[in-house]
């Protein structure tokens, strides 16, 4: 699985083994409207809480204001003990926070071992599952656990009991957590049906999702991809969707350069979530631009360039 530094998520959204699940962080305050939460919430365990701790504000928003499940298991195998501190979920993802007592941090800057995958049971039923594991490095005995559903269709109902299997470094017996979950609620379900199109290129907007956690844009597009600003690469490109609220927070899809790129169909893009339910969502196409041999150019800012498509652009109105 993919082994991502905190900030290298962040900044670059870079990924170095076999899956991935690749985000963006929201800036901002609370959320203004309520929505269900997982199960299980102990209000009493919030200073013990991975999420409160990270680097996420999204997660941290999600601890304030109670939506996020607090089940405080604890597993001790071989002298090294975690505890699973947090956990919530949506259609999109599942994420979970775990502290360690009593074991080893590798020189990634985690207590995880990640040479052994993150197993998961719904219901008894395994599921496959992209994953990353995100340590803290301010805090090297707590780490996240991202779990996003990836490109297969898999069924999942709204309330499961979750069996979570990790491992932690020099322990070879795994660290099993059981706990009941419940998915959000959905903030915002819109079928706007815009379109957008050039000489080459067109895309519509068929559904937007949002809740705490995530976000979904599903699109149906079709042509060519315009080639990206200083790119040297005449392979297609993949048309990315950023999108931005009226406050002017922007959050950039996951993971999706990584796949094969095709000429039309209907795809889902994937964000974290908006600090609020915005009032306006504006869709800004893109492409990365790369070199000859197709690595990534990067900007002053160190991220990856990108070229917007300005007569691509479209405003969705949430009434």
């Amino acid at each position: 699985m993919y082994s991502i530094s905190l900030n290298t998520m962040k900044k670059a959204m870079i990924a170095t083994a076999v899956t991935a699940v690749l985000g963006g962080t929201v800036v901002g305050g609370g959320f203004t409207v309520p929505v269900a939460a997982a199960v299980n919430v102990n209000k009493d365990a919030k200073a013990g809480s991975v999420f409160a701790v990270s680097d996420s504000t999204v997660l941290k928003a999600l601890v304030q204001k109670g939506l996020a499940a607090a089940p405080n298991q604890t597993v001790t195998q071989e002298g090294v003990t975690l505890t699973l501190t947090d956990l919530i979920y949506d259609n999109n993802e599942l994420v979970a926070g775990i502290r360690q007592e009593g074991g080893t941090v590798g020189k990634n800057g985690s207590f995880m071992d990640q040479t052994r995958n993150v197993d998961v049971l719904i219901n008894g039923k395994k599921l496959l599952f992209d994953t990353s594991i995100i340590p803290n490095l301010e805090d090297t005995d707590t780490a996240l656990i991202y779990l996003s559903k990836g490109a297969m269709k898999q069924q999942i109902p709204d309330k499961f009991d979750l069996t979570l299997k990790a491992y932690a470094n020099g322990v070879k017996e795994p660290f099993i957590f059981k706990v009941q979950v419940n998915k959000l609620g959905t903030l915002l379900s819109l079928k706007p049906g815009v379109s957008k199109k050039n000489n080459k290129f067109n895309y519509t907007v068929n559904s937007f999702e949002m809740t705490a956690l995530t976000m979904s844009l599903q699109v149906t597009f079709k042509g060519e991809v315009p080639a990206a600003a200083k790119s040297k690469v005449n392979n297609p490109e993949r048309m990315l969707y950023d999108l931005v609220d009226e406050k002017g927070n922007v959050v950039s899809p996951w993971g999706k350069p990584f796949e094969k790129v095709k000429t039309s169909g209907t795809e889902e893009q994937n964000y974290s979530a908006f600090p609020a339910v915005p009032k306006s969502i504006s869709v800004k196409p893109f492409t990365y631009s790369k070199d000859a041999s197709g690595k990534m150019f990067k900007d002053k800012q160190g991220q990856w360039a990108k070229t917007y498509y300005k007569d691509l652009e479209t405003k969705i109105t949430v009434k």
